[in-house]
């Protein structure tokens, strides 16, 4: 009967998220009527979107219980100082995302790869817009993956079949609404979401204090984190100073020009709503994307205490378990809705990533050359579509062979803020030239890549051979950072190949500066022309 509850409930979940779709589709006829917009509608809802949904569409899609959970994990593994590899760089980035709002408003382009496009040419666009999409699919593949892991003990099936029962309603709402049904599903989602996290969180608590015979936070700070000890639970500095500044340097940059994050600020019906969105965002994200999780994180040190320096096996022995095991702490009444909570989150997160690897594919590669051989709106919009459902299907098959999570998170965050990132800040530096932007984006993922590999293949090989090789070759002041020099690494040195490379290149002249214009083969997708003049206006 537990199982058959289970089951219906996601059931009519699913049924629910697939009826927005059609809905959407009927109330704004996408592909029927005002054709010219149907392109503008199904990437950016044609700028229509108030500052609140904006928030909530931004904080749905950060409750990814993939990065949730990780984040968790490193809470767990070092105490405090484990925040500053997800919760204080995600608290940071909320701050600036308020001050960059007008900017990202005056970016003229759907897709960051098209505002490339607008200042280097071609050849750019199609190489961020390639990086991108790899970025995107590992992170839907990712989420994909987590959806099926915890989705599997409550449905009493394989963890596959959950992935596939999982993507189902995506696909349809995807294909029928376009952003504005990820939008309109981040809301309901949103709402169920809160409610997850306050449940969760209360539920950590209670367990914890349980215990803790009453004396929790005496007892969280007299817990042995594994990987940093006894009475380390509360200090921020256990690795030194350097781990979150290597952290800073690594992970905003990427964060910071988020396709998704973009993508929601353009859509926004002017910049003082976006504004109020990124205020708004703020209150949320850091409510119940960062405090609440980081509670439960906390709460599970003496909930579910190392053993013999290792993470228990009820909250496995990487500690992304820790959700699972507190909902399974809790009666069976709560445990349906706790479920859909799992489910919304997911989707949510998904639909999110699926949708900018997507935009990668369709609206930079794809539509462009449909376009130039004199294909009709309607055309390209169908494309649009097939190629959304392509994308999650293929995530799908990606998350169906994958069987770590953990790569994936480190390598693409740091690929973002190298490859996409620095190109992208540097749009307006006058100097910067398009060999520039190639060959920063191409250091940026063999920097990333190879010092990843340096870090975790070939120091941790030596070390297993001899403990403490690396605690022996580093600089003392070096030697907390280590395991995380691979995400600033990437971004330090892409950087530098940007500006170098501009210096020693020919530089643009008057007249590339000033051809900074609406870009033809995305007539229907365009804003209005008078964010062009204020293009112009900053590169001058």
């Amino acid at each position: 009967m537990e199982t058959f509850i289970c089951w219906t409930v996601v059931l009519l979940y699913s049924a629910a998220m697939i009826y927005v779709g059609f809905y959407l589709k009927s109330k704004y006829n996408l592909g029927r009527n005002n054709i010219k917009e149907a392109g503008l509608e199904f990437w950016i809802a044609r700028r229509q979107l108030p500052g609140w949904r904006l928030a909530t569409s931004i904080t749905s899609g950060w409750l990814m219980l993939g990065w949730i959970g990780f984040g968790m994990a490193q809470v767990y593994f070092y105490g405090a100082t484990g925040l500053w590899i997800l919760p204080i760089p995600w608290f940071i980035l909320c701050f600036i995302i308020i001050i960059i709002v007008p900017f990202m408003r005056r970016v003229s382009a759907v897709s960051l790869p098209q505002a490339i496009e607008k200042r280097f040419g071609v050849s750019a666009r199609v190489l961020l817009a390639i990086l991108s999409f790899g970025v995107f699919i590992a992170w839907t593949q990712a989420e994909t993956y987590m959806a099926g892991a915890l989705m599997a003990p409550f449905l009493k099936i394989p963890q596959q079949l959950c992935m596939v029962l999982f993507i189902i309603p995506i696909i349809i709402y995807t294909y029928l609404g376009g952003f504005r049904a990820i939008i309109t599903t981040d809301l309901i989602q949103f709402c169920i979401m809160s409610v997850f996290m306050v449940i969760l969180a209360v539920a950590a608590i209670v367990v914890a204090s349980d215990a803790s015979g009453g004396n929790l936070i005496s007892a969280i700070g007299n817990s042995q984190p594994p990987w940093s000890g006894e009475g380390q639970a509360f200090k921020f500095g256990f690795l030194g100073w350097l781990f979150p500044f290597v952290l800073l340097i690594g992970y905003l940059p990427g964060w910071l020009i988020e396709q998704d994050l973009a993508i929601r600020l353009q859509s926004a019906k002017s910049t003082k709503e976006a504004t109020k969105g990124a205020v708004l965002a703020l209150v949320l994200i850091t409510v119940f994307v960062l405090i609440l999780p980081s509670i439960t994180a906390f709460c599970a040190l003496v909930a579910f205490p190392p053993v013999n320096g290792a993470a228990p096996e009820i909250i496995h022995s990487d500690a992304t378990g820790i959700i699972s095991a507190f909902i399974g702490k809790m009666p069976f009444a709560l445990i349906p809705f706790m479920l859909i909570g799992l489910v919304a989150c997911q989707m949510s997160t998904v639909d999110t990533f699926a949708n900018v690897s997507a935009l990668a594919v369709s609206h930079d590669l794809v539509e462009p050359a449909l376009y130039k051989k004199g294909a009709k709106p309607e055309t390209r919009l169908a494309v649009a579509r097939y190629i959304s459902v392509a994308v999650i299907v293929f995530s799908l098959v990606l998350a169906l062979i994958n069987n770590k999570l953990g790569d994936v998170y480190y390598i693409s965050s740091g690929v973002l803020s190298a490859s996409i990132a620095i190109p992208v800040m540097l749009i307006f530096w006058r100097r910067a030239t398009l060999p520039a932007v190639l060959a920063a984006a191409i250091v940026g993922v063999l920097a990333t890549v190879g010092v990843y590999y340096y870090e975790y293949k070939v120091l941790q090989s030596i070390d297993a051979n001899a403990p403490n090789y690396y605690a022996n070759v580093l600089p003392a002041f070096m030697k907390g950072a280590y395991g995380y020099y691979y995400v600033a690494s990437g971004v330090v040195l892409s950087f530098i190949t940007m500006v170098v490379v501009s210096l020693v290149t020919k530089k643009p002249s008057q007249a590339q500066l000033s051809e900074v214009k609406d870009n033809p083969v995305d007539d229907y997708t365009e804003f209005s022309r008078e964010t062009t003049a204020d293009i112009r206006e900053s590169i001058k």
